[in-house]
């Protein structure tokens, strides 16, 4: 039975995570700021953590991060996103020592890394990074997780959209469908990687089980805006009425943060494919099915 220790457990991926690993017979606490039984309070800014609890981990999981979608990317909001994952990292690894059977630290990072390119290429974990705010973002925050390197072997698990109807991106996108005014936006072409919430566990529990160490893309395909909207759409048996909406609209209500909405790029899994991993859910379909 290994020893899982998770900081950012309390979100989405984080608690659905913990559940999938404890049911599978693996021993998992949770790190929180808050003092609660249930937890083990850790403090990244000041430094503190309760060792005694955390000295029999094995693998260290950090999905901590501020939600990329969640508000306006002002310079301070930009600046909140780069910090609760780079600072956060740098936190886990000052109190190493904490960890002295620590095997494995795998990283959350962002499918984003690549830049926009409206689907031209089908990106692999090799290719560089984009030249923009979220690609840099995810630079940073794998080399900050690379320090790993020196004590563990390290994973980095690109994580797409994650498709689940108890959080992140889908209840988003169903709300206006269900009240008949959901529409793509934008050219409705740009290409959006995706993958089940369920398959995303998975893949996390297949990295410790295996004792994966490099990148890997974390989706189990890709879709274009409009592609998704309209499969929310039949799924639910409702009708989109409305036109597009157009760039000009996005780009005034979400500044900055329009480039992800509007521009958008494809991941290519076959790494993960051709290591073994299955896919429960390897299709648009089968993963709203199970959601909607």
């Amino acid at each position: 039975m290994k020893h899982i220790l998770i900081a950012g457990g309390s979100g989405l991926v984080g608690s659905e995570l913990a559940k999938h690993l404890t049911q599978n017979g693996y021993n998992v606490k949770i790190l929180s700021r808050k003092r609660d039984a249930n937890f083990v309070f850790w403090n990244p800014i000041t430094r503190e953590i309760d060792s005694n609890l955390v000295k029999d981990t094995e693998v260290l999981i950090n999905l901590s991060g501020a939600g990329i979608d969640e508000k306006r990317w002002t310079t301070e909001r930009m600046k909140e996103l780069a910090n609760s994952r780079i600072e956060t990292t740098l936190a886990l690894f000052a109190m190493r020592e904490s960890f002295p059977n620590l095997k494995q630290y795998i990283s959350a990072s962002g499918i984003s890394a690549y830049g926009f390119d409206d689907g031209e290429i089908e990106h692999d974990e090799s290719d560089p990074y984009g030249t923009d705010f979220l690609s840099q973002l995810v630079k940073k925050w794998e080399e900050s997780a690379s320090q790993f390197d020196a004590i563990a072997k390290v994973a980095k698990v690109r994580i797409a959209i994650v498709l689940s109807k108890k959080g992140g991106a889908l209840p988003k996108l169903i709300k206006p469908i269900k009240f008949g005014i959901g529409s793509p936006i934008g050219s409705g072409n740009q290409q959006i990687p995706w993958v089940h919430i369920e398959d995303l566990t998975r893949i996390f529990e297949y990295l410790i089980a295996t004792g994966y160490q490099g990148t890997v893309n974390a989706n189990a395909s890709n879709a274009s805006n409009a592609e998704l909207v309209n499969a929310i759409a039949k799924q639910l048996k409702k009708t989109l009425w409305f036109p597009k909406v157009p760039g000009f609209a996005i780009k005034l209500i979400f500044g900055e943060m329009a480039q992800m909405l509007l521009q958008g790029a494809k991941a290519s899994n076959n790494k993960l494919l051709k290591s073994g991993f299955e896919f429960n859910y390897p299709t648009l379909h089968e993963a709203l099915k199970k959601e909607l």
